[in-house]
């Protein structure tokens, strides 16, 4: 039984969400009809965001984007098509309509012409997430534009109008679509240009359903079924909207749902066996999907292999085959050559730089000569004859300086030792003897300090 106290609790919660007091209903509808034309300043506000955002989009920059939408004139005549079907004004309608297709196509215009001229004019992540709408995207364009007239309505201007326009996102995907004309890629032209009219439709929309919440009176007075005629064509153009984001929604989450599949596929069941998964990517070949990791560590034997393909169904991953790229090498060790890699470009290109200065090439030349003589070159060469009589199982033991320009080591490299070993002498022997003459270097020289490279 409903008692009286939370029949009042009811009244008060109704109360609080009542949208009736506080509305402005002819200054609404004055500064949306003002609003809407593109001309004057609003013409010129209009290409400097449509700039801004292509910017923007070019360099990947959300900073811009965000900018370009702030002052971006676009919501203005697509507020103004909502408000004009909801005061069944035909001719505001029309009006709306016609500057709302000349705002986009000077949009559409000027954006095409940056990315012609643009020296970048490459894809980026922020062009990339603007060809692909979903559903997600129509719910932000609608609740968008829920806010967008609720705070647009009221006598005391909300501060939500900002967050509005940077939550719509009228300017960035219709750039995007520019840069698909310019470029000539069809995927980024429609998929963007699809978004802009998602969110064009549902504002509209939006403030049509929250005019005739709030009672803006009617400006003329069509005969009824022509009334639920318009109505139901606004319908069936919302729902024709909604369609294409609904696969793409589909599409989203089933990637989604995919990619978590494999993840947990490569910690339950490839990790534990040794291999330490770098990356990996999903292939199409022919009919058929293929995961091919790359992995570090210990090579997985082919049978773990096979056991690895039999559990992928497990794992809700059918019809898919595994492609294995492996290395014995840790992943800390492939850091580690990434950075010795780098450190040696570094110096090649630094080396290139002084070399087109004599005198500097001079100079460089001689530092590295006094790097290769830190060890006597000719007790080196004593210690080579040594070991040649002390080992009989070397055909020969060669020192060469050159081989010491090659260091990556900038301060004190280490003189290179090349050994040769007899036909006879397998691999478990040379192991042997290579671990004497290194002890043999360690008492003639120093640990460490001389490299034997056998050939």
């Amino acid at each position: 039984m409903i008692s009286f106290r939370m029949l009042r609790k009811w009244v008060r919660t109704r109360n609080r969400f009542a949208l009736m007091e506080g509305t402005d209903v002819d200054g609404t509808v004055h500064r949306l009809e003002s609003g809407i034309p593109v001309k004057g300043e609003r013409a010129w506000l209009l290409v400097c965001s449509c700039l801004l955002a292509s910017i923007g989009l070019d360099t990947g920059s959300a900073a811009v984007i965000i900018g370009a939408m702030l002052i971006s004139p676009l919501m203005s005549p697509i507020l103004g098509v909502g408000l004009g079907t909801a005061l069944a004004d035909r001719s505001l309608l029309q009006f709306a309509l016609r500057e709302l297709a000349l705002a986009t196509a000077i949009t559409l215009g000027v954006s095409a012409l940056y990315f012609t001229v643009s020296p970048l004019a490459e894809p980026t992540t922020e062009l990339i997430s603007r060809t692909q709408p979903t559903l997600l995207d129509v719910g932000v364009a609608l609740f968008g534009g829920v806010a967008g007239i609720v705070a647009g309505s009221r006598r005391d201007q909300s501060m939500a109008l900002p967050g509005v326009a940077i939550a719509t996102a009228l300017m960035p995907p219709l750039c995007a679509a520019g840069f698909g004309l310019a470029t000539l890629r069809p995927a980024f032209f429609f998929g963007a240009l699809y978004l802009y009219i998602i969110n064009a439709i549902f504002i509209a929309l939006a403030t049509f359903g929250i005019s005739r919440f709030l009672q803006f009176p009617l400006r003329s007075f069509p005969d009824p079924r022509a009334r639920r005629r318009e109505i139901r064509l606004v319908t069936v153009i919302a729902t024709i909207a909604v369609l294409p984001s609904l696969g793409f929604l589909y599409f989203t989450v089933q990637n989604a749902r995919e990619r978590r599949r494999v993840e947990q596929f490569l910690s339950a069941e490839v990790e534990p066996r040794g291999g330490e998964v770098l990356r990996w990517t999903r292939l199409e070949v022919a009919d058929s999907s293929r995961i091919k990791l790359f992995l570090a560590g210990p090579p997985i034997e082919a049978a773990t292999v096979d056991t690895l393909v039999g559990l992928l169904p497990t794992y809700g991953l059918n019809d898919f085959g595994l492609d294995l790229v492996q290395s014995d090498i840790s992943s800390r060790d492939l850091r580690q050559m990434e950075t010795d890699v780098q450190r040696i470009i570094l110096q090649s290109i630094e080396m290139a730089k002084l070399s087109r200065d004599s005198s500097a090439a001079v100079e460089a030349a001689r530092r590295a000569a006094e790097r290769v003589n830190v060890l006597d070159t000719a007790r080196i060469r004593l210690v080579a004859r040594e070991m040649a009589s002390a080992f009989p199982e070397f055909l020969t033991v060669a020192y060469a300086p050159q081989a010491d320009l090659l260091a990556v080591d900038s301060v004190r490299p280490r003189p290179t030792l090349f050994v040769e070993f007899g036909d006879a002498v397998n691999g478990t022997k040379r192991g042997e003897i290579l671990q004497r003459a290194q002890a043999l270097l360690r008492t003639r020289i120093g640990a460490d300090s001389i490299i034997l490279v056998p050939r």
